[in-house]
């Protein structure tokens, strides 16, 4: 069963933003689902050499398998600000 878990979006350490857990959460788990645009490695290899010109400081280019990325950097949701910490 899912239910919403308590997040905290804010400054990272690790990198500029993040999203922090406000309860424990145990492994098996679902704790937000990452959303964006699926597209292919090839399209994801030209938005990341576009997004360096417009200027973006950060993309977020979720790799699903080989040739599915979830492109989250323009319409995803907080979940892009994961950062994988052990704490």
């Amino acid at each position: 069963q899912f239910r919403k878990k308590r997040l905290r979006f804010g400054r990272s350490r690790i990198h500029e933003w993040g999203l922090f857990a406000m309860e424990p959460i145990a492994a098996d788990e679902m704790v937000i689902e990452y959303v964006g645009q699926n597209i292919r490695q090839v399209v994801a290899d030209m938005r990341e050499k576009r997004y360096v010109q417009e200027g973006i400081g950060s993309s977020y280019l979720f790799r699903v398998d080989h040739d599915t990325i979830i492109d989250a950097t323009k319409c995803g949701n907080l979940a892009r600000f994961i950062n994988h910490c052990c704490t």
